[in-house]
């Protein structure tokens, strides 16, 4: 069992720490980070500002992180973070991180649906990929990001109700060139897009909004888990989306015959159980 190390768990909106002790777990957040759309350097800093203080150089330190896919990825990011924590570190993929801290050593279909969206299969070791990603201009299916656009799309073509579109431009008082400059033209479009998340979960009952949300999660599942080869194996859920739409996306999956087991918002508790137990 492992005694101190440390275990980070970055998603495009935060970055979530526990610094471990034995019995002593203490918790920080940062900046969120991806490898294709951030700037490790910026994440380097935030660490050092936020619990710089705490860190203890060549304790262990466990890394997960969206979008660290290649070998290129993995040395760039560990070769900055290991200024702040030291050599002993070790970077993978949020993907692994969710399946370690859903499934531990068990087989399943590990999913993240938070600013972005993903999913894999998880044979217990290792993760197989069973879709691309590819992003919120490309994919992002399920995710904060898609469900805005949708939603944004449907507003200023005028497909929604005047009552849906009312309630958003009381809440917004937005044009389409405003949201089109500010996609465009400035940082992190998938984080704005995101943020209008909130309007959706608060008006998740209306009819309207309901089909949105069930319309997505069915083209997460089509994306994703086009191939029936694993759809007999428990579906396993990580991030805000899946967390605060839970009881939609499992009518969505009940639907389609998967058995979803475990929705969680965040995986860094199991993280920190899993590292405690297999080190």
């Amino acid at each position: 069992m492992a005694e101190s190390f440390i275990v980070g768990d970055a998603g495009g909106t935060c970055t979530q720490w526990r610094v471990v002790n034995g019995e002593n777990i203490k918790q920080f957040e940062t900046i969120g980070f991806n490898a294709y759309t951030h700037n490790v350097n910026d994440l380097k800093a935030s660490v050092s500002r936020t619990f710089g203080k705490e860190i203890e150089k060549g304790i262990p330190t466990y890394f997960y992180s969206a979008g660290v896919d290649t070998d290129q990825q993995v040395e760039e990011v560990k070769k900055k973070l290991s200024e702040v924590f030291g050599n002993n570190i070790q970077i993978a993929n949020d993907l692994l991180g969710a399946a370690r801290s859903l499934c531990g050593k068990e087989a399943g279909n590990v999913c993240i649906l938070g600013t972005g969206s993903n999913a894999c299969y998880y044979d217990g070791q290792s993760v197989n990929r069973v879709s691309a990603s590819l992003g919120y201009v490309l994919g992002d299916e399920g995710s904060g990001a898609y469900l805005a656009k949708k939603m944004l799309a449907r507003v200023f073509r005028e497909l929604f109700s005047q009552e849906i579109i009312d309630l958003f431009q009381k809440q917004f008082d937005l044009t389409s060139h405003e949201v089109i400059q500010r996609i465009y033209h400035q940082p992190k479009p998938n984080h704005f897009l995101a943020s209008f998340a909130t309007f959706i979960y608060d008006n998740r009952n209306h009819q309207e909004i309901h089909q949105l949300i069930t319309q997505s999660f069915n083209d997460f599942f089509d994306a994703f888990f086009h191939s029936s080869e694993y759809h007999s194996l428990p579906f396993h859920f990580s991030g805000s989306i899946a967390y605060y739409f839970a009881d939609i996306l499992r009518e969505v999956g009940n639907e389609r015959g998967f058995l979803i087991r475990n929705i969680v918002q965040s995986p860094i508790a199991g993280l920190v159980l899993y590292h405690q137990n297999h080190g």
